[in-house]
């Protein structure tokens, strides 16, 4: 079926992937959600002020699992 998986990630002042942690159905998903995210390539730092910056971001993955 359809499963949806929140993730909470921070973009770091560098632009790499850190604090990443998943809430879903089942541990399964919770883990392949995170290896998802910290496989992201390197990003573009937040800036605040002229000064790169943590981001903290939340994003809603969904998974459609055949049986």
């Amino acid at each position: 079926g359809i499963n949806r998986v929140i993730v909470q990630f921070k973009i770091d002042k560098t632009g790499e992937v850190v604090d990443a942690e998943a809430r879903a159905a089942h541990p399964e998903l919770e883990a392949e959600a995170i290896r998802v995210v910290t496989s992201m390539p390197r990003m573009t730092p937040g800036e605040q002020n002229g000064t790169p910056v943590n981001v903290m971001y939340s994003l809603p993955i969904v998974f459609q699992v055949g049986e």
